[in-house]
């Protein structure tokens, strides 16, 4: 069986690709633009990938293509619905980076909320050792404790996040498809209005593309920390920069961009370097032992794919 990494640089160069050695002869590319899809896919039966896209074009070109190992939970780069018709399996790896995107929330969330980048800064740039003063607390900043974090969408990395809230004492409410009797679950205006700390986890679909927009923002606290670890188009980034311009909201983090890298004229470049904004790139899926839970995981695709069984294929409905 041959098979073939397309984007090794997306999925971490200490990712242990080894793991795939034992199920067939395995070509790995640095990376794939795309016009080189369909030429490095080549005659591979097998194909791993994290961010390139898989069009109808290269489903219809890829006459030895059998089986794609999508390297994420999300698929939507695939025309699964083309792959379907072409009899090409589609397989992702559910729930691996539960644990890291939610220890990278709380992260972002604490250091919004302790105002920690300010008070590094102070440090850093000398400005401590000039003082006459053995502390500096200002900005103020305020303990979890007694606050409320709103949770919207509560899947596997919402549940997990819900679980770090309550540990330092805030009270939790969710905005979940399905309603449930575990949670204190609310509408989403509802949350949008009660929480001091909202953080994004739903995925991207018809009724959650840009669930946050200038009217929900405005119904927000203006001291309130907005945190999207979902998908880029879960909010109006344009909204969301000007909220944050204008002071309309307290602060944000983002790890997920409706085109990435974002570009220069992408809205939140113009807020980038504001104190109470922290973006990352996409970085919250890959801590080192997720990135390997996912090979492992996508080895077990491969295996049982071979063996006739359908594990965790996303072209089965």
């Amino acid at each position: 069986m041959k098979i073939a990494v397309l984007d090794k640089i997306a999925m971490g160069y200490d990712t242990p690709f080894e793991l795939l050695d034992s199920l067939g002869e395995v070509i790995i590319y640095d990376s794939t633009a795309p016009h080189e899809v369909l030429t490095h896919v080549g005659d591979a039966e097998v194909i791993v990938l994290n961010k390139v896209k898989i069009t109808k074009e290269t489903l219809e070109g890829a006459k030895n293509l059998k089986l794609i190992c999508v390297f994420a939970t999300g698929f939507d780069n695939i025309d699964v619905a083309t792959a379907k018709k072409a009899g090409v399996a589609v397989c992702n790896v559910p729930g691996y980076s539960t644990n890291s995107v939610a220890m990278f929330t709380v992260a972002t969330v604490l250091s919004l909320v302790t105002h920690l980048k300010e008070y590094s800064d102070y440090v850093r740039i000398g400005k401590y050792s000039e003082s006459s003063t053995a502390n500096k607390i200002t900005p103020v900043f305020h303990e979890l404790s007694g606050m409320t974090w709103g949770i919207v969408g509560c899947g596997n990395i919402g549940k997990a996040v819900l679980k770090l809230a309550k540990a330092f004492g805030a009270r939790v409410i969710v905005n979940k498809k399905t309603p449930s009797d575990c949670y204190e679950c609310v509408d989403i205006d509802t949350l949008c209005m009660k929480s001091d700390i909202i953080t994004l986890h739903c995925p991207l679909n018809d009724s959650t593309r840009e669930i946050i927009n200038e009217k929900r923002l405005s119904l927000m606290k203006k001291s309130v920390i907005l945190v999207n670890e979902a998908r880029g188009a879960v909010v109006n980034e344009r909204d969301v920069a000007t909220a944050i311009k204008e002071g309309k909201i307290g602060a944000f983090g983002c790890d997920v961009y409706s085109s990435e890298p974002f570009l220069k004229s992408h809205p939140y470049y113009e807020i980038k370097d504001m104190d109470n904004v922290i973006l990352t790139p996409h970085a919250a899926w890959g801590a080192f032992e997720a990135r390997k839970r996912c090979m492992q995981i996508i080895c077990q695709n491969i295996i049982s794919f071979k063996n006739g069984e359908q594990f965790n294929r996303v072209d089965i409905s």
